[in-house]
């Protein structure tokens, strides 16, 4: 029994230290992963750059107006970075269009947060700012979760 104990201890901890290094590898360098599958990416929609999203991506729930190429500009250069995260935080690269995380509806919904704030901060007359900036970094700043301190 002992035996048999100790080895289900071991491929325990063999599989918590493969998982430890998979989230490190995802964390460790996510500008690099994020720049990898972004060439692959404009690799794949070569030619189709200039058209509208909606048309060369699949499951687009907005953006889907923008150029292709700069969709992959905002996801890399906003979302991503914003978030300090990979493009894998939301995505399965096996399948760019899954729903099968959390965090992609997540990013939208908080999408529609920040509209909704930039809408009202417009219709404060006396804040004197037209267009005022408000996105994911603007809470986020580069983590995860939204900052709640300063």
């Amino acid at each position: 029994m002992a035996k048999h104990s100790h080895s289900i201890v071991l491929l325990a901890a063999a599989a918590f230290a493969a998982v430890t290094s998979l989230v490190a590898q995802e964390t460790a360098n996510p500008a690099a992963e994020n720049a990898k599958f972004v060439a692959e990416l404009k690799a794949k929609i070569a030619g189709k750059e200039k058209a509208p999203a909606k048309e060369v991506f699949k499951n687009l729930k907005m953006f889907g107006d923008m150029p292709a190429e700069r969709l992959l500009s905002v996801m890399e250069g906003g979302f991503a970075k914003s978030l300090g995260v990979s493009c894998t935080h939301c995505h399965n690269p096996a399948a760019w269009e899954s729903d099968e995380k959390d965090a992609k509806q997540i990013a939208r919904d908080m999408s529609a947060l920040s509209r909704s704030i930039r809408d009202q901060l417009k219709a404060i007359d006396k804040l004197g700012i037209r267009n005022p900036t408000v996105n994911c970094t603007t809470c986020h700043r580069g983590n995860t979760k939204p900052a709640t301190t300063l």
